[in-house]
C-alpha cells in the first residue's frame, strides 16, 4: 500500500469513528486502521515479525527508530498519534527525549496567560505519560505541580481552569483534585499534535 492510499483511507475511517459515539471513537479507529493495513507487509522484511513484535498484529507499524537518549521509543499509542494528528517522530524528538526511563522537554510552552498554561501542560503531560505508559492521560495533582515548577500556577483558578469548556473538550472526563487520571478525548489528542508541531517549529 503506497502513501496516498494510506493517506485516503486513514482519512475515511477518521469520518467513520468519529461518526460513532465519543467512547467508542478509539477503539473504532484503531480497529479499521488494522482492518486497513492488515496483510501488508514491508518490502524489506524476508522474515515474519516475532510474536511479541507490535508489527506482527496486524498493523504495518514504522519501524522503530534507533536507541539513543534523544530518542522516543515508539509504542502503539504514540504510533497512531503520527497517524491521527499528523506528528512525525522527527518532530516529537525536537521537542521531549527519554534518557534512563524519564522523559524530559526540550522545548517547553510559553504562553501568557497562566489559564493557557494550564491546558498546555496538561497536554504535554499525558504525552508524558503516553511514553511511559502507552495510555494518553493526566491527573489533577501531577498538573498542578507540574504549573507550580513553570510558574503557571493560579490557586484560586486553578480547579476552575479544569472544568473549563477546553479541558472538558480534550479530555474523557473532569479532572478533579485528588482524582484519577482522564484519558485524553480524541479532540484533546488533535490539540497535542498541533502543541506538539507548534513547539518543534521553535525549536533552533
Amino acid at each position: 500500500m503506497d502513501f496516498k492510499q494510506l493517506k485516503s483511507g486513514i482519512k475515511e475511517i477518521s469520518e467513520i469513528a468519529s461518526s460513532v459515539p465519543e467512547p467508542f471513537r478509539d477503539k473504532c479507529f484503531e480497529t479499521l486502521l488494522n482492518a486497513l493495513v492488515a496483510g501488508e507487509k514491508p518490502p524489506h522484511e524476508q522474515h515474519p515479525p516475532k510474536k511479541d513484535d507490535p508489527r506482527g498484529k496486524g498493523v504495518d507499524l514504522p519501524p522503530n527508530p534507533p536507541a539513543g537518549p534523544s530518542t522516543i521509543p515508539m509504542n502503539s499509542q504514540l504510533r497512531l498519534l503520527t497517524l491521527k494528528a499528523a506528528v512525525s517522530v522527527e518532530e516529537l524528538n525536537k521537542v521531549v527525549f527519554v534518557e534512563n526511563g524519564e522523559v524530559n522537554f526540550i522545548q517547553e510552552p510559553h504562553p501568557k496567560k497562566i489559564r493557557d498554561g494550564q491546558l498546555e501542560w496538561s497536554l504535554l503531560l499525558a504525552l508524558k505519560n503516553a511514553i511511559l505508559k502507552n495510555v494518553f492521560e493526566a491527573d489533577a495533582e501531577e498538573i498542578r505541580s507540574k504549573c507550580i515548577d513553570a510558574g503557571y500556577y493560579d490557586r484560586n483558578n486553578f480547579a476552575g481552569n479544569l472544568k473549563s469548556p477546553k479541558f472538558k473538550a480534550y479530555f474523557k472526563g473532569t479532572l478533579k483534585a485528588q482524582g484519577k487520571a482522564v484519558a485524553l478525548s480524541p479532540e484533546g489528542q488533535v490539540a497535542l499534535g498541533a502543541l506538539i508541531k507548534r513547539l518543534a517549529g521553535e525549536a533552533k
